[in-house]
Order: C-alpha cells, then sequence, then structure tokens
C-alpha cells in the first residue's frame, strides 16, 4: 500500500499540476518544451525564515526528498537549501492519481455539458450559459466551480418558473435541501446575475440600496422574506372565482395574500376615486367616503401591477391618485406605478401647500434625494414641487398629513 501524501507534499503537486493545466503547454499550443516548478516558500512560508525551527525545516525537506525519490518531481538545490521543486511531466497521470483530482479538461467538459443542460429555459439564463460555456472553451476558467453552478442554475430555473409567493426559507429548503443556504450563500450570487443579465433599470429607477435593489429584483420572481399583502377598505364589492361575494366600506378593512389574490374575479367600486397608500399607517387613517384605498404592502412586483391593472379595467370611469411622501421617492414611486400598469396616476396630498403648511415637521433632504430631485426636474417631472425641495432642502413624511388632515 501506497504512504499517503503529507500536506506540504499535496500542494506541492496541487501547485505544479495548476501550473500545468494553466499552460499553454496543457492546451498543446506551446512550441518550446516548459518545466514547471515551484519555489519552497509558496509551499512552506516560513522557509527561508532564520527564525524557523530547524526540525520543520528538515521535516519539509524529507518530504520534498520522499517524492523526488518517487519520480514525481526534481529537487534543486543551491548551498544545500533547496532552491525549487520541478515537476515531472511524465507523471502527471500520477498526479492526478494521488491527489484524487479530476484532469481539468474533464472538469471542463462536465461543466459545459451542466450550462447546455440549462440553456434554453429563459433569454437571460442563456446568455449566463452561452458565455460561461465560450469561456470554457477557450480554456478560460469559468465564474463558478461545477458545484457551485449547479445551485445558481437550479435556483435561477426556479425563480424563472416560479409563479407564486414563495419565502426565502422556502425557496432555500426546495432547491438547496437547506432553510439558510440561499441567504447565506447563495441569495447575493444569484441577485447580481439576476442584475447584470436582466432588464431591471426601469425598475430599480432611483433605486441605491442594495438591500432593497435584491427585494425589488426578487419581488419580481415571487421571492419574499415574509408573506405580503394587499389591503383593500372601501365601498366595494369583491366576486371571487367561486362566484362567493365580499361587501366592504372604508370602516371595513380587507387584507389579502398574493396566492389569495388571483381567486378574485372582479372588484367592484362605488366611488369616484381609487387611491394607493404608500404607508400603512396612513392608509389605516384614512376614511374618506368618495374613496377606495389600497395598501400594497412591500414592493409593487408584476402581481401587484397586475392586480391594480385588473381594478382599473374593471373600473375605468375612477380617478386614479397614489398617496405618498412628499420627497423625491414617493414621485419616483408614482412613476413606477405608471411605467408598471399605464394607469394614469396622479399624487394626492402631496403638493407645495402641504409642504409649507407642515413646514415644522418636515426632515432636511440628504444627498441621495437631492439626486433623484433633480433627476425629475430634468425629465420636467412635478417641477413646482420639485423646485421647491431643492430650493428648501425639505421633505416631508406623509403619516402627518394623513393624520392633520384626516376631518
Amino acid at each position: 500500500m501506497k504512504k499517503p501524501l503529507s500536506r506540504w507534499q499535496k500542494i506541492a503537486m496541487e501547485l505544479l499540476l495548476d501550473q500545468y493545466e494553466n499552460s499553454r503547454t496543457y492546451r498543446g499550443k506551446n512550441r518550446v518544451l516548459q518545466t514547471f516548478s515551484v519555489v519552497p516558500s509558496k509551499i512552506f512560508a516560513e522557509y527561508d525564515s532564520d527564525f524557523t525551527d530547524i526540525n520543520l525545516i528538515h521535516d519539509f525537506e524529507q518530504q520534498m526528498k520522499e517524492l523526488e525519490e518517487r519520480g514525481l518531481l526534481a529537487v534543486k538545490r543551491k548551498n544545500h537549501v533547496i532552491e525549487k521543486l520541478v515537476a515531472n511531466p511524465e507523471k502527471w497521470a500520477v498526479y492526478y492519481e494521488l491527489l484524487g483530482r479530476k484532469e481539468k479538461y474533464q472538469l471542463e467538459l462536465e461543466q459545459i455539458k451542466l450550462y447546455q443542460e440549462y440553456s434554453g429555459n429563459h433569454e437571460i439564463l442563456d446568455h449566463f450559459c452561452r458565455e460561461q460555456i465560450q469561456r470554457l472553451e477557450e480554456g478560460k476558467k469559468a465564474e463558478f466551480s461545477i458545484e457551485e453552478a449547479r445551485k445558481i442554475l437550479r435556483l435561477w430555473k426556479f425563480l424563472i418558473e416560479n409563479q407564486e409567493e414563495i419565502l426565502e426559507r422556502e425557496l432555500s429548503i426546495a432547491v438547496l435541501g437547506d432553510s439558510k443556504s440561499w441567504e447565506k450563500s447563495y441569495r447575493a450570487r444569484v441577485y447580481r446575475l439576476l442584475k447584470r443579465y436582466g432588464d431591471f433599470d426601469g425598475l430599480l429607477l432611483g433605486v441605491d440600496d442594495e438591500k432593497e435593489a435584491v427585494k425589488i429584483i426578487l419581488a419580481e420572481y415571487h421571492v419574499v422574506s415574509n408573506p405580503s399583502f394587499v389591503y383593500f377598505k372601501g365601498n366595494a364589492e369583491l366576486t371571487f372565482a367561486d362566484g362567493q361575494k365580499l361587501r366592504i366600506n372604508v370602516n371595513m378593512p380587507v387584507a389579502f395574500t398574493e396566492r389569495t389574490l388571483k381567486n378574485i374575479h372582479r372588484i367592484s367600486i362605488f366611488t369616484s376615486k381609487v387611491m394607493t397608500v404608500e404607508n400603512l399607517t396612513s392608509f389605516n387613517r384614512l376614511c374618506k367616503e368618495d374613496s377606495f384605498y389600497i395598501f400594497l404592502s412591500g414592493y409593487h412586483n408584476r402581481l401587484k401591477q397586475q392586480l391594480l391593472l385588473k381594478i382599473y379595467n374593471d373600473n375605468k370611469m375612477k380617478k386614479w391618485f397614489h398617496f405618498g411622501d412628499i420627497d423625491p421617492d414617493g414621485f419616483y414611486i408614482i412613476e413606477h406605478l405608471k411605467r408598471g400598469t399605464k394607469i394614469p396616476f396622479e399624487p394626492i396630498h402631496m403638493d407645495v401647500d402641504l409642504l409649507k403648511k407642515y413646514d415644522s415637521y418636515t426632515k432636511l433632504l440628504n444627498e441621495n434625494d437631492i439626486r433623484k430631485a433633480k433627476v425629475l426636474q430634468r425629465q420636467g417631472k412635478y417641477s413646482e414641487i420639485m423646485e421647491y425641495m431643492l430650493k428648501e432642502r425639505k421633505k416631508l413624511e406623509q403619516e402627518i398629513i394623513s393624520w392633520l388632515e384626516r376631518d
């Protein structure tokens, strides 16, 4: 039975094999004879130090001598000190065997096959797979190890095909077999891939915080940390797919999960106004009889936008408004709603007069706010309020308005 390799021996052979596999010789493209060598300090960092235990140095040299005696490498010395270790190119097959390592070319073929298996599912996933296949065919290193790639591809495919709200830990168990692996190791990677290959510029317009951007993009695939709800209140009747009906009024708010919303067949609104509200506190406070209120908890993903469009198509003669904070983000939300639904939303309770009226409750704009306000101003949107906010450097949260303007 062959003596097992020591840690230093494994490191030496791994380094030499890495050099070989990353060389033109390995690809059969080199016209001159290459040698592959490594200096001892790459294996044993303290080898050249004057303070290293002499017994450790002797042990290291003895281990390298054993590899030389087995014909796996040549030890080159200068003044009785190891200068470098040179691989024996006739023993590469033995290297692979002793290290239990697959040849790079074989691994590349396995990776190419994996990416080919996931091609054809979705445009952005195809784009990623094509790039990785091209890298591998050119002899370059793939972006992820085959183990990582297999999990990332499974997650990506799941997201593409998912049509129902799923919690992040449920996703982690369903795909990775562990409730914490997604958050710990793969959420950030998958997010960056989705952002790199997907078209989310419009969706992320004005979003500078990465944590918020992660939530927004994952919400497009119905992935959330906690269940999200849509709240309704106002004079309306909800008809469900099974024919059941629910009559609600302004004093009877109701909340539905995304799954339940899919079973709503029709919403008949008996007020002149429909108002989406940014914050739950304001939604709870508002109680005008002439308005039907909608609070979309979480981000306004595709499913929620489709719901709004359905309500709009069922109630086209209504006037549609959005009530949010009087700050640039509040107006960005309106733009996002308009872009995602094509509904002609108008801001309500978000004007200069209210900003002046409640001046004592205002906060100062931060640099992010200023940048976003200038973008809206350049686009010619909400010019009066943007000009005032930029001039006074002030913004206002909507809760004070919904409280003091409730009558």
